[in-house]
């Protein structure tokens, strides 16, 4: 399946979701949604199974009875579909783009606020002869003010919590 791709049949949707096909079959005749052209709508599909398979979902507004608290086989597979369908989910957002691996955009982000540093602290060696030129200015003193107040405003950014880094939005 492609990112395009938003829909899948039976047999696919089915193995998506841990499930047989005859299984499917009978959430079709439940209410699975399906297409015109009998193929299943991903999304839509694992929302149906996720929100009509949740055992939270049916007990509202009360507690369970004794006989709903025992573990009985069937609410054990029923649950075990539960979490299939949980995973089919996180999986296809994942190929929707929708989740990214946390330890990689850690990475990401780590790299991308290290190049910023180097890029601040190389601008201040750029910077400073020419500032110290155009001022008439010793340019070691020059320098060496540009440098202690860039590394100063590092380590204030540095000290910021992210969310007051934000776009404001």
């Amino acid at each position: 399946m492609t990112k395009l791709d938003s829909h899948e049949t039976k047999t696919a949707f089915a193995a998506r979701v841990g499930l047989t096909k005859g299984r499917i079959s009978q959430l079709i005749a439940e209410g699975l949604p399906v297409r015109p052209d009998g193929t299943i709508d991903v999304a839509k599909g694992l929302a149906w199974i996720e929100s009509n398979l949740d055992p939270a979902r049916r007990h509202k507004g009360g507690a369970p009875s004794a006989s709903t608290r025992t573990a009985t086989l069937a609410e054990a597979k029923r649950l075990h579909e539960i979490v299939k369908v949980q995973r089919a989910r996180l999986a296809y957002e994942r190929e929707q783009g929708k989740l990214i691996d946390a330890k990689e955009a850690q990475r990401t982000v780590f790299a991308r606020a290290r190049a910023e540093r180097d890029a601040h602290l190389a601008w201040v060696q750029r910077t400073a002869p020419l500032l110290a030129a155009e001022l008439g200015a010793d340019p070691r003193a020059t320098f060496a003010a540009l440098d202690r107040m860039m590394r100063e405003h590092l380590e204030h950014l540095a000290d910021l919590p992210l969310g007051e880094l934000g776009d404001g939005a």
